[in-house]
């Protein structure tokens, strides 16, 4: 066989990358009559290996940080070996970024503040952070890099705005891109100021494989008004899964897109109870601000609560995990973060509430659920879930085991009896 081994053996993709939580093949080829392809050198709990005669492929689902790394193919061709090596790249990036202002409703030549976070990143080389106005960069790769947990990061910056360019229609965005490989990830959220004598309705939330608007109404002093739109914007391929973000609770910080009157009160979330666990929220009902009352036309703010069915999960058994939203009216609910893809569950839709069932959980399905309502500036819900292994298996071959020691016992002393009792006959 003739050539390079560089040339003779070869691995699609070349760079490949793939998103926590996500799924990515591995194709090694070599073009030999008679040749051998195999995958090697490869912990058995990063993926699965489907070999053929000119080929092999390694499979990956549900990658996590631990699966990146170097990957070595090797093949061989009427005697000689051949050897290719990829490096698998895994990456997370939130679906959002959280932008918040301060004071909250910007006043046209009044100085303020910008305040942009995202939680979960992975890997934090090849990260930028970009502030505009317009289309004007104002500051760039300046924010903290804090380490989280399960080796991800968090990253925030603060921009200080004078007051000349806070005008009306003055839009400040804040975009996040991690360049990753050959690929690059980008996540905006922008605030536009505008400063009315009237009350318009921002645009209904869209969502789409690759575009996420939120659009949010608050409320300032009567006959004037200051909307804040709020667009996180995403840009990526279809495939990709929200990223891993610890449980948080909160209090909501905005009405939701409606036209409210002034002085409307805003409900509280309930927040967790003490020696409660993480991932366990009991249900109940939104309690409104002591000595606020709702005037007609108001519809106070939204919070979310989620659990499981049964609390953990069994293996091998139904599970169910149900995302609900506190509020009047109708509202969306939407997955954020989940082990696996939304395509491996079975999802149910009614009214404010979104539910997740599995017939069969399995250990992939252990990890964060996350869920946020669209339209509304209420927190996120988060539940870190548990697939156990189920005991009351094991309870049958228990009692089985003991079952044939038993029998075991009595043949043994059976059989002893007969013995000594033909030992006397023989003897006499």
């Amino acid at each position: 066989c003739p050539g390079q081994p560089s040339n003779r053996l070869a691995v699609m993709p070349q760079e490949p990358v793939v998103q926590y939580g996500g799924s990515v093949q591995l194709n090694c080829s070599l073009a030999c009559t008679g040749g051998t392809v195999q995958w090697r050198g490869l912990d058995a709990n990063l993926g699965s290996i489907t070999s053929f005669p000119t080929h092999s492929i390694l499979h990956i689902s549900s990658a996590r940080i631990a699966t990146e790394g170097t990957k070595t193919c090797q093949g061989t061709c009427h005697g000689q070996l051949y050897q290719q090596t990829v490096s698998l790249k895994v990456y997370v990036l939130p679906d959002m970024l959280q932008l918040e202002t301060q004071p909250r409703a910007l006043e046209p030549g009044q100085p303020g503040s910008l305040h942009c976070s995202a939680q979960g990143i992975y890997p934090p080389t090849g990260l930028g952070l970009t502030w505009y106005l317009g289309d004007q960069v104002l500051k760039e790769d300046d924010f903290d890099t804090v380490e989280a947990d399960e080796m991800l990061f968090n990253i925030v910056s603060t921009l200080s705005v004078e007051g000349e360019k806070v005008a009306e229609g003055a839009e400040f965005r804040c975009e996040v891109k991690l360049n990753i490989g050959q690929e690059t990830f980008t996540r905006v959220a922008s605030v536009t100021v505008s400063t009315r004598g009237d009350t318009e309705l921002p645009p209904e939330p869209t969502i789409s494989t690759h575009d996420a608007i939120t659009a949010l109404t608050i409320t300032r002093e009567p006959l004037t008004e200051t909307i804040l739109e709020l667009a996180a914007a995403t840009k990526s391929h279809s495939t990709e899964h929200p990223a891993p973000q610890k449980f948080t609770t909160g209090i909501p910080t905005a009405h939701s897109a409606t036209t409210t009157s002034p002085g409307s009160s805003t409900a509280t979330a309930p927040a967790e109870a003490p020696g409660t666990a993480a991932g366990s929220i009991s249900r109940g009902t939104v309690p409104a601000v002591e000595g606020a009352g709702t005037p007609e036309g108001t519809v106070p703010a939204c919070s979310l609560q989620i659990w499981s069915l049964p609390p953990n999960g069994t293996r091998g058994r139904a599970l169910r995990i149900e995302c609900q939203a506190l509020c009047a009216g109708n509202v969306t609910i939407r997955w954020l973060q989940t082990p696996v893809a939304l395509s491996q569950y079975r999802q149910e839709v009614a009214g404010g509430s979104s539910a997740l069932r599995l017939d069969r959980a399995e250990p992939q399905h252990q990890g964060y659920y996350q869920c946020v309502l669209l339209g509304h500036r209420s927190p996120a819900a988060g539940l870190r879930l548990l697939v156990l292994d189920d005991s009351s298996s094991t309870v049958p071959a228990i009692a089985t085991g003991t079952a044939l020691s038993l029998l075991g016992l009595v043949v043994t002393g059976v059989v002893s009896h007969r013995l000594r009792k033909r030992s006397r006959y023989e003897l006499h």
